[in-house]
């Protein structure tokens, strides 16, 4: 994560997933590109391609995120397994 003097920041990342989606388990790999604007971090991630274990080998898609400060945030995946 990147901190301007405005507070503001810039952010990339790699996440690990382990569970279940559409009933499918096992693991994947995103990766994160975003922005945290001063109360709201939102950004968009993309599966890596053979990142994937378990049901989710042939996991593939992007989607983004909504994060607030507190408790709530917002996910969205749009994915496809193979």
């Amino acid at each position: 994560m990147a901190y301007r003097p405005d507070d503001t920041a810039a952010f990339v990342g790699l996440q690990r997933i382990i569970g279940t989606l559409a009933g499918h388990s096992g693991s994947c790999v995103l990766t994160t590109v975003g922005e945290f604007g001063g109360t709201d971090a939102i950004g968009t991630w993309d599966v890596v391609a053979g990142g994937g274990t378990g049901d989710l080998a042939g996991l593939h898609g992007s989607g983004g995120f909504r994060a607030p400060h507190g408790p709530a945030a917002t996910f969205e995946l749009d994915h496809d397994l193979d």
